[in-house]
């Protein structure tokens, strides 16, 4: 009996003993610890931040708007403040919310509230009421992943460098907050230091998007240094919002084509490169013809913009009244391998990329073959056939001619920043591809275009510019069988010591000198107020 009872005493102490392990085990089961804190929080995603993207001094072009928006714990407090201030159609939503008695994100606008049960923070909005640069920038997807333009190009960098802010409530079994326990906040919505730097100018890339915003219904505007092909500015007309893009998706304009980057016909702005070529092959700027309105060409007669003709005319005059049978008639002295040569030395027939998935067009450069017929030439001499570039490449040429002849290649990208400051950037390789007298001789001609040319409506207040307009005819046809025809304004500025080159394109709007210089006056006079303004002066 004795034994028996030893027996049952030790099989207890056994079960216990087994009984006691398994507790143990199953306290420490990462599985039932994930549960545990799953059913004892709730949580609140409240932002998630993103790295930034700077201008060239290191403005931010995102995060310069906030608003502020609060994580709510329900409680009698809350309801009374929210009620208190909050009105119309929102606060029926906010007290539903309140009802159901679950923690919820509270959009509060530019109000700050504060009490029991509300957690407040300030959170930027990535582009703001007034979005900069939306055809560099990009936009986001619903997953706050880039989709377009820099913010797909980093989209790994700028993600790693932000994170989620969360408020994590303690909650009983119903998923009730529990008042005396304070939430946790995990994470900071304050904007994010690290990001990529760009070449861009805030304040140049703002005056302009609003003068082409004014003045462009259709159309692109560069703004690019002309010492070493930094992209101070980029607009494309018209412009989508990043925060609304669903808006834009039928809108029969394509406001997501970057007009900037895309080749376009362009018409007599290419006679500066072939003046260039003239220039460097040793035929004198004092080579005339007599413009009697047109010149044949193969049993074929190509006209002059002015049908009267200019009469007598040299090279300056040419350039300055952008006189067709003269440049043609250059062209035949010239040949198509020097153009074609020169044309390639500025950039044309070369896609510049400019980012990680961003590049902008090669446009069409004609092969010698396309080019070696005299109506081929012709058409090539005068900047129209094949011929296609993008307001960028015409940038580049333009500041070849401002430099000193020297070639550029263009740049939006500077680097990786941790704290906004000032990104180190090897100086890029120049070429020489026209002499310093070549290039004197251009800028001459070009300020003759705006003084005294079919340019003058893009001469600024000061300071002075040279410039050259162009009609670019494109071979299609609207539905009143029109044909269509781009207007262009392609100069530099100011006369002494040029730093900017300033490209217009008008979709469709015939005239470079109505159309595309006055728009070119307009962004000139607003740089060189900005410029006296930190100057200070």
């Amino acid at each position: 009996m004795q034994k028996n009872i030893v027996l049952l005493y030790s099989a207890v102490v056994l079960l216990y003993m087994l009984l006691l392990m398994r507790v143990y085990s199953l306290s420490f089961s990462s599985d039932l610890t994930q549960a545990a804190t799953t059913q004892s929080t709730y949580t609140v995603q409240v932002t998630t931040t993103r790295g930034a993207i700077y201008d060239c001094s290191g403005q931010r072009l995102t995060e310069t708007e906030s608003k502020q928006v609060a994580s709510i714990s329900p409680s009698v407090e809350a309801m009374t403040v929210l009620a208190e201030n909050i009105t119309g159609p929102q606060r029926s939503a906010v007290l539903e919310q309140m009802r159901k008695g679950k923690p919820f994100l509270c959009q509060l606008g530019q109000r700050q509230l504060y009490g029991e049960g509300i957690t407040a923070f300030s959170v930027y909005d990535r582009y703001g009421s007034h979005p900069i640069a939306p055809h560099i920038l990009g936009y986001l997807d619903y997953e706050n992943k880039g989709v377009a333009g820099i913010e797909a190009a980093f989209d790994e960098e700028l993600s790693s460098a932000g994170e989620q802010v969360l408020v994590r409530y303690g909650v009983d079994i119903q998923q009730q907050p529990l008042q005396a326990v304070e939430p946790v906040v995990t994470g900071s919505s304050e904007p994010v230091q690290a990001g990529v730097m760009l070449t861009l100018d805030k304040d140049i890339q703002q005056l302009t998007q609003v003068i082409a915003s004014q003045m462009l219904d259709i159309g692109a505007v560069v703004v690019m240094d002309v010492q070493n092909g930094d992209l101070k500015a980029v607009v494309s007309q018209p412009e989508f919002s990043p925060t609304a893009v669903a808006e834009s998706l039928d809108d029969e304009n394509a406001p997501f084509l970057n007009r900037a980057f895309s080749a376009y016909n362009v018409g007599s702005t290419f006679k500066l490169a072939v003046a260039a070529a003239a220039l460097e092959q040793g035929i004198p700027p004092s080579t005339t013809i007599d413009c009697v309105g047109g010149i044949e060409v193969a049993g074929r007669m190509v006209y002059c913009h002015n049908r009267a003709g200019h009469r007598e005319t040299d090279m300056e005059k040419a350039i300055e009244q952008s006189c067709n049978p003269y440049f043609i008639s250059l062209g035949q002295k010239t040949g198509a391998e020097s153009i074609l040569t020169m044309a390639a030395n500025m950039g044309f027939g070369r896609a510049s990329q400019l980012a990680e998935g961003m590049v902008s067009s090669a446009g069409n450069l004609p092969e010698i073959q396309e080019v070696s017929s005299p109506l081929g030439l012709a058409n090539l001499s005068f900047g129209q056939g094949e011929l296609l570039a993008t307001p960028v490449q015409i940038a580049a040429m333009v500041s070849s001619i401002a430099n000193g002849g020297y070639s550029v290649s263009p740049r939006l990208v500077l680097g990786w920043t941790e704290d906004g400051t000032a990104v180190e950037t090897p100086p890029q390789a120049q070429q020489r591809i026209m002499s310093g007298q070549t290039a004197a001789m251009l800028r001459k001609f070009m300020i003759q275009v705006v003084e005294e040319g079919s340019g003058t409506n893009a001469k600024p207040s000061q300071g002075g510019a040279g410039g050259k307009t162009a009609s670019a005819q494109t071979g299609t046809y609207d539905q009143q069988g029109e044909e269509i025809v781009h207007a262009w304004f392609a100069g530099f500025f100011p006369v002494e010591e040029p730093r900017y080159a300033v490209v217009v394109l008008a979709e469709g709007m015939e005239s470079g000198g109505s159309y595309g210089a006055p728009v070119f006056r307009r962004i000139t006079d607003q740089i060189l107020l900005l410029e006296q303004e930190r100057k200070g002066e």
